[in-house]
């Protein structure tokens, strides 16, 4: 028996040499000195039937959090991402909000990436002009750009992940389509509300006899989401509404204009009106000639032009003419510097034309009258004008009225530039796996009073 005893223990004492048990030596040992083992190798988990993409993108997430997590968690976490991202799985929140956050700039790169791939479906508009110069026949080609495009929209407009069934970005929502706008202070849930068709009530709850302080709740479509209480009904009210604030960020989409975004300013000069538009969207007359990135430039390349002006002698002008940027009728171009009604009409009216959605400000040596002209013009062409400022420095700010919808579409899923730039967009809980860069809560300074 004794013979038996020591052979077993001599067994016990053995090192072992199995994968397994080393993995458990290394955490005992992390656990004990408190620091976290980086001495693995993240590729010994790529599986067989994995795919380049959600690999690269698996492997991209552990390399980025090695030093953060132990071994197993990371792992662990790394596959909950890739199936938020390409399956749309769904997780308790308090994991969601973590995978979002630490997959935040490696999912940005990621469909940035694919982004780019869907453009490159697209076919060249050169390459047709090109065509057309030529003499080819264009008609095959234009039936193939057509299937190109509607095959690479469609795609882009699903933004599915794996494939299947077009995003609906509002599925699942407590409060349906509702979206909340930040601006307008506390009447920007009301203003809200009304645009999604719901009902929005704040009403007074009769107090008992015995207390001294008000009490207001916050009702949409009829269900009470907020109560506040205050010395007064005023107070009880912006408590409640407070209230209702945080808690319909967490459940729908909130929409925040960026007050640093640019704008096209509009002033009197010496020479008439003076536009500051910049080359994103107009060509501008400070820096204006046609270069090879312009297509215009490219299909007049093509058809013998050389550079200069144009004419027998070259005396055309060389720059285009800026869009905004008639304020007269002396014709297109003109710097004649006299205007009118007429003029005010016809500059507002190119702005509507535009596929510009910055603000038109017209900056304070307008005067009052001009200003209330404005106003009456922009109503007319269906915009949204808005003065601000005291005295001699009122300002005014013209607008196009673009649907919640839309801003969602092109800020989420097409990623639009023009509408990240002038838009921050928090998307609600339920989304933060689809949106992860999206997740980060709004300031609500402005509009809390």
């Amino acid at each position: 028996m004794a013979t038996v005893a020591k052979r077993q223990k001599i067994e016990d004492e053995k090192p072992s040499t199995s994968k397994e048990s080393r993995s458990k030596k290394k955490s005992k040992k992390n656990a004990t000195t408190g620091e976290i083992s980086t001495d693995w190798d993240v590729d010994n988990y790529r599986t067989e039937y994995e795919s380049e993409e959600h690999w690269q993108l698996r492997r991209d997430f552990m390399m980025a959090h090695k030093d953060r997590f132990d071994e197993e968690r990371l792992v662990c976490l790394a596959q909950t991402f890739i199936n938020m991202e390409f399956l749309g799985c769904k997780y308790p929140s308090e994991t969601m909000l973590l995978v979002a956050e630490l997959s935040k700039e490696i999912a940005e790169e990621f469909r940035q990436k694919r982004a780019l791939r869907l453009k490159r479906t697209f076919v060249n508009a050169s390459d047709a002009a090109e065509q057309r110069a030529k003499g080819r026949s264009q008609q095959p080609m234009q039936k193939k750009q057509v299937q190109l495009e509607s095959q690479s929209t469609s795609s882009a407009e699903r933004m599915c992940f794996g494939g299947g069934a077009p995003l609906d970005l509002f599925e699942g929502l407590r409060f349906g389509n509702l979206i909340i706008y930040l601006a307008g202070g506390r009447s920007c849930l009301r203003n809200s509300c009304n645009l999604a068709k719901m009902k929005y009530d704040e009403r007074l709850i009769e107090a008992q006899t015995n207390e001294t302080s008000k009490t207001a709740e916050i009702v949409i479509n009829d269900e009470v989401i907020a109560t506040g209480q205050g010395d007064n009904l005023k107070a009880a009210k912006v408590a409640a509404y407070k209230q209702a604030l945080l808690l319909l960020q967490t459940h729908c989409y909130s929409i925040k204009l960026n007050a640093a975004r640019a704008t096209i300013k509009v002033e009197k000069g010496k020479n008439g009106i003076d536009i500051n538009v910049t080359k994103e969207s107009a060509d501008s007359l400070t820096d204006s000639k046609l270069d090879a990135s312009n297509k215009g430039y490219r299909m007049m390349r093509m058809m013998g032009w050389t550079g200069g002006g144009l004419g027998r002698r070259k005396q055309g002008r060389e720059e285009p003419v800026g869009y905004l940027l008639k304020n007269n009728r002396m014709g297109l171009g003109s710097n004649d510097p006299h205007a009118n009604l007429a003029d005010y009409r016809k500059l507002i009216e190119n702005y509507v034309n535009s596929d510009d959605i910055r603000d038109m400000q017209f900056e304070p040596n307008f005067s009052k009258e001009e200003r209330a002209t404005f106003h009456q013009i922009a109503s007319k062409f269906g915009l949204r004008s808005s003065s601000y400022g005291t005295g001699e420095s009122r300002r005014l700010l013209i607008t196009k009225k673009i649907s919640y919808n839309i801003i969602l579409n092109e800020v989420l899923t097409k990623r639009n530039p023009k509408f990240c730039e002038r838009y921050f967009v928090q998307v609600p809980m339920q989304k933060a796996h689809l949106f992860p860069g999206n997740v980060a809560a709004l300031d609500l300074e402005s509009i809390m009073e």
